[in-house]
Order: structure tokens, then C-alpha cells, then sequence
């Protein structure tokens, strides 16, 4: 049963399988589904993050990573919920964002305006980055930003590679959570035919997979650092399969 009120509509029945439908599951109905499952695995997907980095030691920014929850739980149909822009979107987005405190700190410097120039170069150039790497995320606008305002629980250098294991954590989530009901990542006009049993390109699965590798080699910090370094190198070969393999099919293409 459907209550509108203006452009919003109002769900409520029992959760069953096509309460996860993209015409229910979706901002703009307030659904059963969304209410219940949805923010249930936003909270959930969060505490193991934070659960997980407590107990490996691999310090992630919870801030921005709690919005990456929130879509990665309520909002799945979007195309900032699919596994490339989280995991890349993060990754481009420290990048840009310590770039931008760099630059800011030197433009700025010994004026009032040093954080505002920080703060919007950092934005500036994590928002170019996601755009040339195909990974539209806004949860990683704020992961650009933070480093401008507020003192980083980990080395700057550590910043990318760790919030790509924290990002990589929510997508691993948000497979098994979402899949459950309906097929995550969503078919969309982009991604009409499954690769490898999911609606993505073969070298995202790929890229995604070897991300996954890298989180759990990761999760070895504290026991070996020759595992964990390890870790950071395959997590930066799946970011980067992940991030650039549409831009060698611009080249071929050209």
C-alpha cells in the first residue's frame, strides 16, 4: 500500500523480495524495506568498520565512510553505490585532497584564509580526480576535506590505501548484505550484461577482487609488516585496474 504525501510516497507492507525493487528501494519512498533493512545495514556496515580498524589498526576517516554506509545500504540503485566509485572515489579523493592542503598551505600562508584555500583546492582537485577516474563518490568529497580542518589518525602517506580499505570493507558489505534480495551491483544502462555473474565490466570485477585480496592482507598489520605492505601494494594494483581500465578503452578506441 502506497500513502503520498506531495512527491513523496509511503510504503508499508511486509518485507518480501519485491520490496527491493528499484521502484520501492529508492529515495523518494519511504518503504518497509529501506526503513528497516536499509538503515540496519548502514549502522551495521559502520561498527564493523570501526570494529575492524580497532582490532588491525589500519586508521580510516569514519565520517566519510559513514555517508559511503548510508548509500551503500539505503540508496544501491545509484551509480555512486557501485564498487568503483566507492573504493576509487576515496582513493582519488585523499589524493586530491592532501594536494589541495599542500597548495592551500602555500597560497594561504600566514593569512586568515589559509583553511579556505585549503579546503577548496582540496575539494577542486578530488572532484577533478573522480571525474577523470569514473568514480563520481560524494562521501569522498569529505574525505578530501577533513585533512584540511583536522589532524589525520594515520601518516598522510597512508591516507589513500587506507580509506581504499576501509571503502573496499563497505563494497564487500554491501555485496553480501544487498545480494540477499536483489542483484548488487544494480543493472543499469551502462552495465546491461552480467561479467563474471555481476552487472560490471570484467576488469572492475577483476580490479575489485584484487582489492578485496589486498583488504584482507591489510588486516595483517599488527601480526606482520611484511604482509601488510604487501597488502598495500595488491590494494594499489586493484585501484588502479579499477580506476583506469575505461581510460585504455578511450585510447584503444581513439
Amino acid at each position: 500500500m502506497f500513502f503520498k504525501s506531495n512527491s513523496v510516497q509511503v510504503r508499508m507492507v511486509p518485507l518480501c523480495r519485491e520490496e527491493f525493487a528499484p521502484e520501492v528501494y529508492r529515495p523518494g519512498v519511504i518503504s518497509l524495506s529501506r526503513l528497516v533493512w536499509g538503515s540496519f545495514g548502514g549502522g551495521l556496515l559502520l561498527a564493523i568498520i570501526a570494529f575492524l580498524s580497532r582490532q588491525t589498526g589500519v586508521e580510516v576517516l569514519f565520517p566519510p565512510l559513514a555517508a559511503t554506509c548510508f548509500i551503500n545500504s539505503t540508496c544501491v540503485f545509484l551509480r555512486v553505490a557501485r564498487p568503483k566509485p566507492v573504493i576509487v572515489g576515496h582513493f582519488v579523493a585523499s589524493i586530491g585532497g592532501l594536494a589541495g592542503v599542500w597548495a592551500g598551505s602555500h597560497l594561504g600562508a600566514g593569512t586568515e584564509y589559509a583553511v579556505a584555500c585549503k579546503l577548496g583546492l582540496a575539494v577542486l582537485f578530488a572532484a577533478i580526480l573522480m571525474q577523470i577516474f569514473d568514480a563520481d563518490h560524494p562521501p569522498a568529497a569529505a574525505t578530501a576535506a577533513i585533512p584540511a580542518i583536522l589532524p589525520l589518525p594515520m601518516p598522510a602517506y597512508l591516507l589513500p590505501v587506507n580509506m581504499a580499505w576501509g571503502a573496499t570493507l563497505a563494497v564487500l558489505f554491501a555485496l553480501i548484505w544487498n545480494r540477499l534480495w536483489f542483484e548488487f551491483p544494480a543493472k543499469d544502462v551502462d552495465y546491461r550484461e552480467k561479467r563474471l555473474g555481476l552487472y560490471m565490466d570484467t576488469p572492475q570485477v577483476g580490479g575489485m577482487a584484487i582489492c578485496m585480496l589486498g583488504f584482507l592482507l591489510m588486516c595483517f598489520q599488527q601480526a606482520s609488516s611484511v604482509v601488510h605492505a604487501l597488502g598495500m601494494m595488491t590494494m594499489l594494483l586493484g585501484v588502479a585496474l579499477l580506476g583506469a581500465h575505461h581510460l585504455f578503452a578511450v585510447v584503444r578506441s581513439a
